[in-house]
C-alpha cells in the first residue's frame, strides 16, 4: 500500500553531514554487496532509512538510523556506523575505489576515518525517503491508469536520489546535493530545450522545494500536483 501518511518536519542538526556519509557508504558498501551478486546497484527506502532489496541467499544490508543491518536468512545482525571499513567488513564486502555504480560518486577518502553519522539526522533523511516513495508510487499508479508506464522508483546511490522515469522525463526526489543543501522533489526532462515558463526554476528542470513542502497544508498533495503539472507541461 502507498504510505500517504508520512510527514515532513525541519532538519536536524548534522543533516547535511550525516546525508553525505550515508551516500559513502552507499556507494561503497551497500549498493556494491547487492552488485556482487545481482549486477544490480539500486537501493530503495527500508524502515527508518535506506537499504538493498534482498538479494541472493535472501540477504538484505539496510541502514536505520545510525545503525547497519544484515539479514542473511533467518539470520541478522547489526552494528552501530562507525568507518566504511568497519561497514565494509560487516558486510563482507571489499572496498575499492571505483565500486562501479556510477561516474559522479564521493571519494572514497580514508576508509577508517568516522563516519560523522548523526542518528537523528539519518531517520530524517530515512523519513524523506519514505515520503517521496509515497509520492512516486502514487504517481506511477495515476500514470498507469491512464495508459502510461513509469519505470520502477529506484534509490540511485550515485546522487543519492529516489527517482523514476516515463518518456525521457525524470521524477524523483532528491535529498539534497550540490544544488541545493535541502531536500527537494524534481522534474527533470532528459532534454529540456524549448521549456519556459515559472515552473521550469532549475537549470535541470523544475523543483519544488524543502521549505515549500512544509509550508503546505497537504505534503503528499502539493508534492503529487508538482509531478503531474510537470509531466503534463514535458508533454
Amino acid at each position: 500500500m502507498t504510505d500517504t501518511t508520512t510527514s515532513l518536519g525541519p532538519l536536524p542538526d548534522g543533516y547535511a553531514e550525516t546525508r553525505e556519509a550515508l551516500r559513502r557508504l552507499a556507494c561503497y558498501v551497500l549498493s556494491p554487496a547487492r552488485k556482487a551478486v545481482t549486477g544490480r546497484i539500486g537501493l530503495q527506502p527500508t524502515p527508518g532509512g535506506f537499504g538493498t532489496p534482498l538479494f541472493g541467499e535472501e540477504e538484505q544490508l539496510r541502514v536505520e538510523g545510525a545503525v547497519l543491518h544484515r539479514q542473511q536468512g533467518a539470520a541478522a545482525e547489526s552494528a552501530p556506523i562507525t568507518s566504511l571499513s568497519a561497514a565494509a567488513t560487516f558486510a563482507g564486502v571489499k572496498l575499492v575505489e571505483d565500486p562501479g555504480v556510477g561516474h559522479d560518486i564521493p571519494e572514497l577518502g580514508d576508509p577508517d576515518a568516522p563516519l560523522p553519522v548523526s542518528a537523528d539526522a539519518a531517520l530524517a533523511l530515512g523519513a524523506f525517503y519514505r515520503f517521496s516513495d509515497g509520492v512516486l508510487e502514487a504517481f506511477r499508479a495515476e500514470l498507469h491508469a491512464t495508459g502510461r508506464e513509469c519505470s520502477t522508483v529506484q534509490l540511485w546511490p550515485e546522487h543519492f536520489d529516489l527517482g523514476c522515469n516515463i518518456e525521457g522525463v525524470n521524477f524523483g526526489a532528491s535529498p539534497g546535493d550540490g544544488y541545493s543543501a535541502e531536500p527537494y522533489v524534481y522534474v527533470g526532462p532528459w532534454n529540456n530545450e524549448g521549456l519556459d515558463g515559472d515552473f521550469w526554476n532549475a537549470p535541470f528542470g523544475a523543483t519544488l522545494t524543502y521549505k515549500e513542502l512544509l509550508d503546505a497544508a497537504d505534503q503528499h498533495g502539493a508534492a503529487l500536483a508538482f509531478l503531474r503539472e510537470g509531466a503534463r507541461l514535458a508533454g
